[in-house]
């Protein structure tokens, strides 16, 4: 199938589509904004690789700062980085632009530069830069739209704590500002057992994806330490941050046994406190109080999932033995709203 050819059946499937949904519900709007999140997932873009021989450090009239990641020397790392760089088209500009996202980092942070053409100077200058560290852009991807030829972006706007998806948008770009057409929010939804309910519950698991222990009598959200005294133990769970960007992540959980007094020889010492286990990095922890006995409950990355607080590993520990009592694994649904 050839291009001319592609772009007519898209142009048909779109104007179907359109004349589905022309009514202003609310279903009909996520239904739309959904389309374009499937298109994206069959849809490839060019990159920085199609690119290099044209948009690189010397075609860019720009101060060094602003283009160093087109230096020789960094030029490796801004290939594996790239997302995609590709052609859009703005409307009141006729010029060529071209877009190019980078997603960099443990944070995962994404970064926008639009590129203008300067036909007198025949040099690319900066038309846009976002940082998403800063809050200036999201995971934006570049859609040509069929009817009017002009490019909208769609936003996978994301929770950068935890990797949650927090909404698809519909975006256009206009005088350099970013202005929301459309967008639906995402839903997390736990379909737990009646085993896993013992345990824990979808609003426990909701608030550890948003670092909100007020639970564990924490009134600050992302507390840095968090540190239990049950009986004879202590937990410690001490909060990890990226290193680009510094943002929480989870937390690093360590089992002690507590400093106490003891009989040796006929004789009261000190015994010191020691390590009993360590968990390692977790996404949240619970104490539960159960038959007399105390549980230490934590979750932990899903089987497929080691991104964002989606599919997870629940699991309960006996904190008189330190066997683990329970291990499963629990499902998550988006449902958009």
């Amino acid at each position: 199938m050839n291009r001319k050819v592609r772009f007519i059946s898209l142009l048909f499937f779109t104007l179907t589509l359109y004349s589905l949904h022309a009514s202003n519900s609310r279903e009909s709007k996520i239904q739309n904004v959904l389309y374009w999140a499937d298109w994206l997932k069959q849809n490839e873009y060019t990159t920085y690789a199609d690119y290099e021989n044209e948009l690189n450090f010397d075609t860019i009239d720009a101060p060094v700062d602003d283009k160093y990641e087109f230096a020789q020397t960094e030029i490796y790392y801004t290939k594996k980085a790239n997302v995609y760089c590709t052609e859009i088209y703005l409307k009141g500009i006729k010029d060529r632009m071209l877009a190019m996202l980078q997603i960099e980092g443990s944070g995962w942070f994404p970064y926008l530069k639009i590129f203008r053409f300067d036909s007198k100077k025949q040099k690319w200058t900066i038309y846009y830069s976002g940082k998403g560290p800063l809050g200036e852009c999201g995971v934006v991807y570049p859609i040509r739209h069929p009817i009017t030829g002009y490019t909208f972006f769609f936003e996978q706007k994301i929770n950068y704590d935890n990797k949650r998806l927090i909404s698809y948008d519909l975006l256009s770009l206009e005088n350099k500002k970013w202005k929301v057409t459309e967008s639906v929010k995402a839903r997390y939804v736990y379909n737990l057992t009646d085993e896993q309910k013992e345990w824990i519950s979808p609003e426990l698991i909701e608030k550890m994806a948003a670092f909100d222990y007020s639970f564990l009598g924490y009134k600050k959200d992302h507390p840095g330490t968090i540190e239990l005294i049950v009986n004879e133990r202590k937990i410690v769970a001490k909060l990890y941050h990226t290193s680009v960007g510094r943002m929480a992540s989870y937390y690093d959980i360590t089992v002690y046994s507590r400093e106490r007094e003891v009989f040796k020889k006929n004789e009261k010492v000190s015994e010191e406190e020691k390590v009993l286990l360590t968990l390692g990095t977790q996404w949240g922890l619970n104490i539960v109080e159960k038959d007399n006995k105390s549980y230490l409950v934590y979750i932990g990355f899903g089987a497929e999932n080691r991104a964002s607080i989606e599919n997870l590993s629940l699991n309960v520990i006996d904190l008189s033995s330190l066997k683990t009592v329970h291990q499963s694994y629990a499902n998550c649904d988006i449902i958009f709203e």
